[in-house]
């Protein structure tokens, strides 16, 4: 993300890398933790949404956090709540915790690190985004190292 670059970085940059891997170790002891609990992943996703529901009410109601609620329809919200609430909130943690029960957590992390990379490729030929030289040799050198990693298991 900050390679390859002719002009100096600014602070903002370094910061939002920096929180992208604190959250990245985040993951992972999230994904470490899920192989450890003796839920269900139907019950991990209703845990994890009530938790995120009850937080997110608290910091609105103190003020923390800022909410757009009244200002827009139902009608214009709906997908945003099957697609984010629904799709992402639900669904994929159901299905996240199901991958880490079945493949164990080591292997989910492992093919999860696959994500950056297929999303810049899905990106690339779906959106016409450029991948540079350097996010290719990512990629690469990614992908290389989940199989390496895959097959030592």
């Amino acid at each position: 993300m900050i390679g390859g670059r002719a002009q100096s970085i600014p602070n903002s940059l370094l910061y939002g890398v920096g929180l992208l891997l604190m959250a990245s170790l985040i993951w992972a002891g999230y994904t470490l933790g899920l192989k450890s609990t003796k839920l269900s992943p139907i019950a991990i996703a209703i845990v994890l949404s009530y938790t995120s529901f009850f937080l997110t009410l608290m910091m609105v109601l103190s003020g923390v956090v800022e909410t757009n609620i009244g200002s827009v329809s139902f009608d214009e919200a709906l997908p945003f709540i099957l697609v984010q609430g629904l799709g992402v909130g639900v669904i994929s943690t159901i299905a996240f915790s199901y991958a880490v029960k079945q493949l164990g957590s080591i292997r989910t992390l492992l093919l999860g690190s696959l994500s950056p990379g297929l999303t810049a490729i899905l990106a690339a030929l779906i959106l016409n985004e450029s991948l540079s030289v350097i996010m290719i040799c990512g990629i690469v050198l990614s992908t290389i190292g989940v199989i390496l990693s895959n097959r030592a298991k």
